[in-house]
């Protein structure tokens, strides 16, 4: 009987050792594949997904080329990817949720540039992509800079100025005049800012704006004395406008042209009704929900920490002629890592913004990823940087260190 029970026994257990596989080690070291990898390249994009729809501030980001990715492959399944992106703003304000590919990216001389660092889970086979945490320093494109590329494009201002503000108003007004909308908006803030000699001053702005409790159909002398609705109620847009005024004619021409964004409503760009702006136009892009371009993979999770930080100009004498000069003498080198921002450990500066995300029912998984310190090292792969998405001449100098080949 004991040696029945034992031989029992034994087989028992060599069972349960044969139907439960040794664990797979995880590597010593972070691999490093190569830029233009499809995996790689599906990584970069959700990362950049994710990084724009936690933002509630500034806009929409678009990939300019991979800087730099190493891959942690997970215990159970998936890998977790270090990546360094150089990235470009669009004109698509964050509030519209666009998806990046879909958003023009900005003329050159206006653009902010910079790079971020992102941590990124993807589990294929359970169809999770999770952006861990990430961390972008950007810059706008220093002036004398643009005065050597371009010294007819227009001067950025600073959009808290007076003078932008009143320039915002005076647009609006004309939309709140046109619109088909129930109620009044008001400015919310100045986003971008520019001035420009033509027939006269000219102002340009860009700013957001917000839906009033006051009616239409109800005069209102002061805009601004109008409460905001409820957030639950209120609508939210995006307007581009301008006051141009002629010294010769002693006219001034007011232009405006605004998205209306839902609440509650998704926003892509299939619900957008395209029209012209020109001079004595109002326009007004309605944003409907329609759905957006599907994704495999869903948000997994819960929690994502990040900040996005707009640093001053450079101050640095950046011209042509000193790219070049760089560029001869380090034709071989390696690209720089971003400065150190910290997001995580210290709050952003006031120009900065911090996002953490809790997102409800999401579900998170059993064992989660490990996730390292991301590594002070470069990719080793020959392929990195890789190619870049779009060739600027003016930008891919400061983007890259080297002029573009046209």
């Amino acid at each position: 009987m004991l040696l029945l029970m034992s031989v029992l026994f034994g087989t028992q257990a060599l069972c349960s050792w044969a139907a439960t596989p040794p664990a797979r080690e995880l590597p010593g070291v972070l691999l490093s594949p190569t830029c233009h990898d499809a995996a790689v390249e599906e990584a970069a994009d959700l990362a950049l997904r994710q990084i724009n729809a936690d933002r509630t501030e500034g806009y929409i980001l678009s990939l300019y080329r991979i800087l730099s990715v190493r891959e942690h492959p997970q215990e159970i399944t998936g890998s977790v990817f270090y990546l360094i992106l150089d990235v470009v703003d669009t004109e698509c304000h964050v509030l519209s949720k666009q998806l990046w590919k879909k958003c023009t990216v900005r003329p050159a001389h206006t653009s902010v540039y910079g790079q971020c660092k992102a941590i990124i889970y993807i589990n294929q086979p359970r169809k999770i992509a999770h952006l861990n945490t990430y961390e972008c320093n950007l810059q706008p494109v220093p002036p004398g800079y643009i005065w050597e590329v371009c010294p007819d494009c227009p001067l950025d201002g600073c959009p808290t100025e007076p003078k932008y503000l009143e320039t915002a108003v005076k647009s609006l007004a004309k939309f709140n005049e046109e619109s088909e909308q129930t109620h009044y908006f008001s400015v919310l803030n100045v986003t971008r800012a520019s001035m420009q000699w033509v027939i006269g001053p000219a102002h340009f702005v860009e700013f957001v704006i917000q839906e009033t409790s006051c009616l239409k159909g109800e005069p209102v002398a002061d805009i601004s004395n109008c409460k905001p609705l409820s957030p639950e109620l209120a609508q939210m847009g995006f307007c581009k406008g301008s006051v141009v005024n002629s010294n010769m004619e002693h006219k001034e021409t007011v232009t405006i042209s605004c998205e209306i964004y839902s609440r509650q409503d998704p926003v892509t760009e299939e619900g957008k009704l395209q029209t012209n702006q020109g001079p004595e136009e109002s326009s007004q892009n309605h944003q409907q929900a329609f759905p957006a371009e599907t994704s495999p993979f869903s948000l997994h999770l819960g929690k994502t920490t990040g900040c996005v930080k707009i640093l001053p100009p450079s101050t640095e004498d950046i011209s042509f002629y000193k790219l070049r000069e760089s560029q001869n003498k380090q034709e071989d080198r390696k690209p720089v890592l971003p400065k150190a921002i910290e997001c995580m450990s210290t709050p952003p500066a006031p120009d900065g913004e911090t996002t953490h995300v809790d997102k409800p029912g999401l579900t998170k998984p059993v064992t989660g990823p490990v996730i390292l310190p991301f590594p002070a090292e470069l990719s080793l792969s020959d392929s990195c940087p890789g190619e870049a998405k779009q060739i600027d001449f003016i930008l891919h100098p400061l983007l890259t260190g080297k002029l573009a080949r046209v």
